[in-house]
């Protein structure tokens, strides 16, 4: 399912590529004869772009009469232990030239001040990265580290780096605005978040926890402050992934309408630009399709409708589209919180039951079959492990069989005693249970409140146990 649903972002369309040309000269005098490879960083993966053979003088060229690259972070690859990040802005013909056994020190561009200027910010880069980790080590040696004032102090030392770094990449936003540079560089900054220790008085009930929501709610706020999501460069990165990776898990409450909202305020704001807005409408419904937690399907539903379902992507082929349209519609009507569509099936005896008319606290509803080999040993683990302890206490189980042999049914039912489930079945599907129910294997199983709405689903039989009981505690009926 994730190879259908998930990101399908590759090919010419997804790199920008326009009618041009890029010529890159590389100067390697130690990778003489060897070949040397151009890669776009694409999330985790290397995206080989050009390949050449440097000539005997180390010197070779990366070109394209009619291509341009799309702009992004390139890897200059000549070894698994040798290669080095450059940039791909508008100025694509520039040289290089680098000694493979010290590339910092050594890499020369011409031709590209952007570049020649993204080069001194990696330097620097490493630099504060360097002085960080002093910083680090000095403080987790120093006996001291538990005083607050020694706290305060190294505090400081970092506040010092910070400022640095803020005035560094200051200076590049004005050197060069609008490029792919700035954008880069610009994201790299981690968000400012106020001291909220001089809002929350001393005293304070639980001050510490205060002054950590509102940090936590002014940087899901704020997450995305320093991204120019109408720039798709930032697609061919390393760390954009990462940074949406880490903004999904640590900064997006675990609610239905929580990720839905998120996932279309970050869309919306990519809009503008094609390519970014494809790569995070596919980021998204991807997400909330593998988003496991019971009810986070809501989203998927939403979100889908909204984006798959109301409209028609243009990016998306005919066979995907269909296949993101049926995981919606299975979705979309058995949703936690939702009321069950209803259901009038005939009964083992040849009557007729309506699943709204049963009058209980709690149903288990339960699609299962004969011959399926997980409901041999699951159904009879609901009878005994469910139904036995709760029935009690008014919950029913209503069994739908999806089997179509009905001497098969009455010999499960009578082998397992399941006599004192509601048994039912819809041989011919006319109820159209399978679609609104998403009983496309068995078991499924769901549990049901007292309206008929759905309370769980996709939960074991110890998990629905435990779920059970939770729900008779606070009706004040404590279950064993």
């Amino acid at each position: 399912m994730k190879g259908i649903i998930g990101l399908l972002l590759f090919g010419t369309m997804m790199w920008g590529q326009t009618m041009a040309q890029y010529t890159i000269k590389l100067t390697v005098k130690q990778m003489a004869g060897k070949k040397v490879s151009l890669a776009c960083h694409y999330e985790e993966q290397l995206m080989v772009q050009d390949t050449v053979v440097l000539d005997n003088n180390g010197v070779g060229y990366f070109r394209h009469a009619s291509k341009k690259l799309a702009s992004g972070i390139y890897m200059l690859y000549f070894s698994p232990s040798s290669n080095w990040d450059i940039l791909i802005g508008s100025d694509q013909s520039f040289s290089i030239s680098c000694d493979t056994s010290q590339i910092l020190n050594t890499m020369r561009i011409e031709g590209s001040p952007e570049n020649q200027a993204f080069l001194e910010f990696q330097k620097f880069m490493v630099e504060m990265g360097r002085q960080n980790s002093t910083i680090r080590e000095e403080f987790r040696k120093d006996p001291d580290n538990k005083k607050a004032e020694v706290r305060e102090k190294y505090s400081a030392r970092y506040a010092v780096l910070d400022k640095e770094v803020r005035s560094y990449i200051g200076t590049i936003l004005k050197r060069f605005p609008g490029t792919a540079l700035a954008t880069f560089a610009r994201f790299t900054l981690p968000v400012e978040i106020p001291d909220f220790s001089k809002e929350v008085p001393e005293g304070t009930k639980d001050r510490d926890m205060e002054i950590r929501r509102k940090s936590f709610f002014y940087m899901q706020e704020h997450y995305w402050d320093n991204a120019n999501l109408t720039d798709s460069m930032l697609i061919r990165t390393d760390i954009f992934k990462k940074q949406l990776d880490n903004y999904f898990s640590n900064f997006v409450i675990n609610y239905p309408d929580s990720l839905y909202r998120a996932c279309v305020r970050l869309v919306e704001k990519a809009r503008p630009n094609k390519l970014m807005f494809r790569y995070l409408t596919d980021y998204c419904l991807t997400s909330t399709f593998e988003n496991k937690i019971m009810g986070m399907d809501e989203a998927f539903v939403k979100f889908g409708q909204r984006y798959y379902m109301d409209v028609t992507p243009e990016w998306v082929t005919p066979e995907r589209l269909k296949t993101i349209r049926e995981e919606v519609i299975k979705r979309q009507f058995n949703l936690l919180n939702h009321p069950a569509v209803e259901l009038k099936l005939s009964m083992l005896e040849g009557e007729w039951v309506s699943l709204h008319e049963v009058k209980a606290p709690f149903v288990l509803l339960l699609f299962w079959e004969p011959n399926c080999g997980h409901c041999k040993t699951q159904v009879p683990l609901v009878r005994k492990e469910i139904y036995e302890r709760f029935a009690p206490y008014g919950l029913k189980v209503f069994a739908v069989n999806t089997h179509t042999d009905k001497k098969q049914w009455e010999e499960f039912v009578e082998k397992n005693d399941l006599f004192d489930f509601i048994n039912c079945w819809d041989p011919n599907n006319q109820s159209n249970y399978r679609t609104y129910y998403n009983v496309f294997s068995t078991p499924v199983m769901y549990i049901l409140d007292k309206d008929k709405k759905f309370i769980a689903k996709s939960l074991t039989v110890d998990q629905m146990v435990d779920l059970l009981k939770h729900e008779y505690k606070k009706m004040g009926i404590e279950v064993q």
